[in-house]
């Protein structure tokens, strides 16, 4: 084993990305080290870390998959030649603790999961933005036959689309302002779409749902004033869930959007919040989730390869998050090659 150099993406600047080496040492006794083949971008988080003024070098990324080629001397459960999945930003390798769960810095640090023979690299990448799919959907607790409307249908919206149609919702709207990612939606189980741009949103989501509103809502959305459309467009008694990372403030009105329709809101965030270790009012910790995750996607029970529209090498960096900043037309989920060749 020895120390290897190897390629990072970081921000240098509001819009600016620089592809710089740094050094990846052996591992620890309690470490991994991992040589990255994908990373997944999430360009939610990544977008606002991309245009933030602050001159200070910034490392984006959380979502990557790669392939053992070092093991610490304490390590037991992994070898050399495994396929992980890291919570870990866009770099060519890195190393992983392999410690048993513990909370660290406000982040829950769990062994890194094996990725099954199943379930291909590429879609390996996306276990982190299903997760955070899946505990919005877990959240929100839509019933067999509810009614469901799905603000939003970027990755993310597409996966809690594709969760929320695991219990049969009727109808089940996706929401958005571009016809591509609305086409997409049909794909991952949307019975109804509505182009935001074209109609109004809340009157399609009403009418659809046979002059009620639906019975959950979705907000999966980087933008605060979309929430008071999505509350107008619940039914009484219903639950709104944002599942999105919406930042800054929103107006609502308290009386009639909330008060008078008894309304739930539900916020969903899963750092400190998960259990380490499951009981009997939370069964569904975030190892038990990525499990059935991963077992999900590899009986072909979530569909993933249409949601990547971009699949390029780590070289392309610059381009892609610079589409990204353009808007949400032409893209959706945009996937990093690290072996130097991609599709």
């Amino acid at each position: 084993m020895s120390t290897v150099e190897v390629p990072r993406v970081s921000f240098v600047g509001s819009g600016q990305v620089e592809i710089h080496s740094v050094a990846v040492s052996d591992p620890q006794p309690n470490q991994i080290r991992v040589r990255t083949t994908q990373s997944l971008v999430s360009a939610g988080s990544e977008r606002n870390s991309f245009e933030s003024p602050s001159g200070k070098r910034r490392s984006p990324g959380y979502s990557s998959v790669g392939v053992v080629d070092a093991v610490g001397r304490t390590v037991r459960g992994y070898r050399e030649g495994d396929r992980v999945y890291a919570t870990a930003p866009h770099q060519g390798a890195h190393l992983v603790e392999v410690d048993s769960p513990r909370v660290v810095d406000r982040n829950e640090h769990y062994p890194p999961p094996m990725v099954p023979d199943s379930v291909t690299d590429v879609q390996a990448t996306f276990l982190s933005l299903c997760d955070v799919a899946l505990h919005g959907v877990r959240r929100g607790r839509p019933y067999i036959g509810d009614s469901v409307a799905v603000f939003g249908q970027g990755v993310v919206g597409q996966l809690v689309t594709q969760f929320a149609q695991l219990v049969n919702p009727y109808p089940l709207i996706a929401v958005d302002l571009v016809d591509e990612r609305l086409e997409l939606a049909r794909r991952s189980g949307a019975t109804h779409t509505v182009n935001a741009g074209r109609h109004d949103a809340v009157e399609r989501v009403v009418e659809l749902t046979g002059g009620e509103g639906a019975r959950v809502v979705f907000m999966v959305t980087r933008t605060p004033s979309i929430l008071p459309d999505c509350m107008r467009a619940t039914a009484a008694g219903g639950t709104v869930t944002l599942t999105g990372s919406p930042p800054g403030p929103v107006e609502i009105r308290l009386q009639e959007e909330l008060l008078r329709k008894e309304l739930t809101i539900t916020g969903t965030y899963q750092t400190r919040l998960y259990p380490l270790t499951a009981y009997h009012m939370q069964r569904w910790t975030r190892p038990a989730n990525r499990a059935y995750i991963y077992e999900l996607m590899g009986r072909g029970g979530l569909a993933l390869d249409h949601l990547v529209s971009h699949h390029v090498p780590y070289t392309q960096a610059q381009e892609m998050y610079a589409m990204i900043a353009q808007g949400p037309a032409g893209w959706t989920g945009i996937v990093l090659d690290w072996t130097g060749s991609s599709d």
